[in-house]
């Protein structure tokens, strides 16, 4: 293997110095980043919660038009069972009869 010294700088007069720009470069950089990460989230947040609010609100309907649909279906079955044929069916079922000819008395304003 061939052995050859390095060649040294001509110029001793050349020292090595850190470069002042780079701190600054990497500073602004993240300046930068983060004003546009707080933009970006002051224009975003509103709207996720827009977005979010529109969501419950198409829920919030969905649950008043299924609760509206089962308050109409109580409000009919009730009225079928409040309907006279009903009513006598029911009676009839457990033994209830309308009063006969000889249940029925005269009253004549408490006086006999």
């Amino acid at each position: 293997m061939n052995q050859r010294p390095i060649p040294l700088p001509t110029n001793r007069h050349i020292t090595a110095r850190r470069d002042q720009k780079w701190p600054l470069a990497f500073a602004l950089l993240g300046l930068s980043s983060l004003a546009l990460g707080l933009t970006l989230a002051l224009i975003g947040w509103p709207r996720l919660q827009s977005v979010s609010l529109h969501y419950d609100l198409v829920r919030l309907r969905t649950d008043v038009e299924r609760l509206q649909h089962q308050a109409r279906d109580l409000e009919a079955s009730m009225e079928r069972l409040r309907s006279p044929a009903s009513l006598a069916l029911e009676a009839g079922r457990l033994g209830l009869a309308p009063p006969g000819p000889s249940a029925i008395t005269a009253d004549n304003g408490g006086s006999r």
